[in-house]
């Protein structure tokens, strides 16, 4: 008897690496980020590979767009791998997702809460798809308008069985702007506020009624000022999805649903940003965020829901970022979702967050991504990060020394040396006597001199000459920052459509014998 075990799906490779490394779906669902420069073939390289891969695996899922041409290569894409029958192309216009009653719809009777966050989340997605993202704004207004909602929401659920954007604006519209107004019956037959409160009566809880109602009562004993202002920041945000194709969207009938993807089908957001432009980028970043709520609320369906793995790929990924993509990548490991972001640099990411520690969520958000591809770049930062990333590591340097040396000395000395003395004498004497008579007389005279010379010469000549070499062990880079400017492929003729990248891994050991690998990817 043979005894196997069946490999699990999670862990079939999905691209190969070289010729022992390769990369599953297990790999992907804990995140992936993509960088490089333009040019430097980070889509066209690994992008394009991991997205491929993921769709000839069967896979179901979600693409952004932000050219006007990404649609089509997706759709050839599909086509060579036989998956063209599982493409929807969304435009906006060939068909709807009204993610207000998709919500409730999902939720139940609980779901008017999620509702409520999932607009307040809408009104962040406004402001980050600005072509200049704004902040988060003052706390009284954010606060004010979770009120507003929450006093809003669930007497139109009542009165309507539904929520709808446009209804939303008209309700707080035809709010009282007075307690005397609230009593006029020519305002009671026109409002439809008034028309909503009436036909909720017998239907909403008696105390959410109430805490609604007194809402409500106290905005009209505010000053015109104050109340207008409340309402133009409660409408910005929505006003922009009631018009135009946005409306078509989002705010009317439900034909479209990111769980489609659970049954493989593989969702493209035909509105690229490019041409789109802010409408573009807010329409996707709202059904990305749909998406991704569905996938983690998937955990609580049945098994036929969760066991197909599903993909979420972003190009141009910093025109789509927010807060919540953090949360999510810490979480969506465990619903079977491979997450795919390319981005041309860590700036480009940091310059996109709202709000205060803008830097900090940068950083929390990539350090949900376990998987990172460091394609060519130019970005000293993102260089930088990325060698901290990979790590040092304990290196031997090689030293080596050379000295040559000469010196030479020469003396002279000389010197001569003379004496010269020169003595004399002379005497006489005499004497003479009357006796016997004597004389007599003597003479002496003398004289000496004398000399010296001398002279030396001394004179020298030395030499030196030495080596010395060795090694020592230091703590480096294993990855020098530079190296991800200067020995990367870029793709095209020049380097035979080959894109070089470092692919790492925290917590794997490649073949390279380390948890960072330089892999290439054909175009």
């Amino acid at each position: 008897m043979v005894l196997w075990k069946r490999v699990e799906l999670l862990d079939r490779p999905i691209v190969q690496l070289n010729e022992t490394d390769s990369l599953s779906a297990r790999d992907l669902a804990a995140g992936t980020l993509i960088t490089g420069m333009t040019g430097g073939g980070k889509t066209s390289g690994p992008g394009n590979t991991l997205l491929r891969g993921m769709i000839r695996a069967g896979m179901g899922g979600m693409i952004t767009t932000a050219k006007p041409d990404d649609v089509t290569s997706i759709r050839t894409m599909c086509a060579e791998e036989g998956r063209l029958d599982s493409l929807i192309s969304w435009d906006g216009k060939n068909g709807g997702f009204n993610f207000l009653a998709w919500t409730l719809a999902q939720q139940g009777a609980d779901g008017m809460e999620v509702a409520i966050e999932l607009l307040m989340r809408v009104f962040e997605m406004k402001q980050a798809s600005a072509a200049t993202p704004g902040g988060s704004g003052d706390q009284f207004w954010t606060d004010s308008n979770l009120q507003r909602f929450r006093a809003t929401l669930p007497v139109l659920h009542a009165a309507t069985g539904t929520l709808r954007v446009a209804d939303i604006l008209r309700f707080v519209r035809s709010a009282p702007e007075s307690q005397e107004q609230m009593r006029d019956p020519n305002w009671q037959r026109e409002s439809f506020f008034f028309e909503c409160f009436a036909r909720a009566a017998d239907r909403i809880d008696d105390a959410d009624g109430q805490n609604c109602m007194a809402y409500w009562i106290d905005n009209a004993k505010l000053d015109a000022r104050t109340r207008g202002n409340l309402l133009v920041s409660f409408t910005t945000a929505l006003d922009a999805l009631n018009s135009g194709w946005l409306r078509q969207a989002f705010c009317e009938e439900c034909t479209l649903f990111p769980e489609l993807a659970f049954f493989g089908a593989i969702i493209v957001l035909d509105m690229p940003v490019l041409t789109r432009h802010e409408d573009g980028t807010f329409a996707q970043q709202i059904f990305v965020y749909c998406f991704q709520r569905a996938v983690l609320y998937r955990n609580a369906l049945p098994n036929r829901y969760r066991e197909r793995p599903v993909f979420l790929f972003i190009d141009e990924f910093p025109l789509f970022c927010n807060s919540q993509y953090a949360q999510f990548l810490g979480t969506c490991r465990s619903s079977r979702c491979c997450t795919v972001l390319l981005a041309q640099s860590l700036p480009a990411i940091v310059a996109r967050m709202t709000g205060a520690n803008a830097e900090q969520k940068a950083q929390a958000l990539l350090a949900n991504c376990s998987l990172k591809i460091w394609a060519a770049n130019n970005c000293t930062i993102t260089n930088e990060w990325a060698a901290k990333t990979i790590g040092r590591t304990l290196q031997s340097r090689a030293n080596y020394s050379q000295n040559e040396g000469a010196s030479s000395n020469m003396g002279l000395n000389m010197g001569t040396g003379e004496s010269w003395g020169t003595s004399s004498q002379s005497g006489g004497s005499s004497s003479y006597g009357k006796g016997g008579g004597s004389s007599g007389s003597s003479w002496s005279s003398g004289s000496n001199s004398g000399g010296n010379d001398s002279w030396g010469r001394s004179r020298g000549t030395s030499s030196n000459h030495g080596e010395s070499w060795g090694s020592s062990e230091v703590l480096d880079y294993a990855v020098e920052p530079g190296a991800f400017g200067r020995m990367l492929k870029t793709g095209g003729p020049t380097n035979g459509n080959r894109v070089s990248a470092i692919v790492y891994q925290a917590g794997r050991t490649f073949a390279s014998g380390t948890n960072a690998l330089v892999a290439e990817f054909r175009q």
